[in-house]
């Protein structure tokens, strides 16, 4: 099923306009103000094409921060639909808003949807992980064996504007999600964009827990930080992975980078697939 992809994208957006201008919207220009790029919409089809020039699977991810931000989402139903049709471009995560009075259901309902995890964003979601009130969320997700995958550190998003757009960073600290990942050790818990500025508590979990793991989207990889260098080249080779954040970032461009890291050929070939494979459970 995965012996001809050169690469698994761990973070994948939707950049079509029903993600970008539907759901991003007023957040757009400070996250081209902050990555420096633009982004137009492209169709379900150019991504697809995309992905498959280059060999690359992607988890493309839902999207339900409609209660914060007061903006659309994109539907666990639209993923897993995209998911059904595309089957050997993409797997899907779900997306579910914590604070939600039937958000446990939500969760109980991916599975058969055919997702294979869940992506949470706390500063757009905005939700703290560490509140107890979230325990049956968690447990639910550890239950049903699906992996989270977890936006920390700071963001892009409301970057560079008076008060964020109104967006706190503080509730993405990695730390917030280390007693779940203590209370639940076989719920694997993906940190994504290695919690910048945060990364040293990110890679301290990581080092203390083998069920967290990091990736690496979000990052020109020239410019992460040397102590995330060093440890995916060593103690972390087995808990890194390589992601893009796609649309904010080229594919093409990002493997162009990944390759210039020169890494030994068994760790790239772990951080480019294998620790996905086993991060999804696969």
């Amino acid at each position: 099923m995965t012996s001809d992809i050169r690469a698994i994208d761990a973070h994948v957006h939707l950049a079509t306009a029903e993600w970008l201008e539907e759901s991003m919207g007023p957040y757009i220009p400070s996250v081209e103000e902050y990555f420096h790029s633009t982004m137009a919409p492209r169709t379900l089809e150019e991504m697809v094409e995309t992905y498959r020039r280059h060999h690359v699977r992607g988890i493309l991810l839902a999207w339900d921060a409609e209660r914060h931000t007061g903006r659309q989402g994109v539907s666990n139903q639209r993923i897993a639909d995209i998911v059904r049709e595309y089957p050997d471009v993409f797997w899907g995560f779900g997306s579910v808003d914590p604070v939600r009075t039937d958000a446990v259901e939500r969760v109980r309902a991916l599975p058969a949807l055919g997702l294979k995890g869940l992506k949470l964003h706390p500063t757009l979601q905005g939700f703290d992980p560490a509140n107890p009130d979230f325990d049956e969320f968690f447990a639910t997700a550890a239950e049903l064996n699906l992996p989270l995958l977890v936006h920390v550190g700071t963001s892009g998003v409301g970057a560079r504007k008076p008060g964020g757009q109104g967006l706190r960073i503080d509730v993405c600290q990695p730390i917030r999600l280390d007693a779940i990942a203590a209370r639940h050790p076989e719920l694997r818990i993906l940190l994504a964009h290695v919690g910048w500025p945060w990364h040293l508590d990110a890679i301290a979990m990581a080092l203390h827990k083998t069920n967290v793991y990091l990736d690496i989207s979000g990052w020109r990889y020239k410019y992460l930080p040397p102590e995330v260098h060093r440890e995916m080249k060593s103690r972390l080779q087995d808990q890194v992975l390589f992601g893009t954040d796609y649309p904010m970032f080229d594919l093409a461009q990002q493997l162009q980078d990944f390759d210039a890291l020169e890494l030994e050929e068994t760790v790239s070939a772990k951080i480019l697939r294998q620790n996905a494979l086993t991060f999804l459970g696969l």
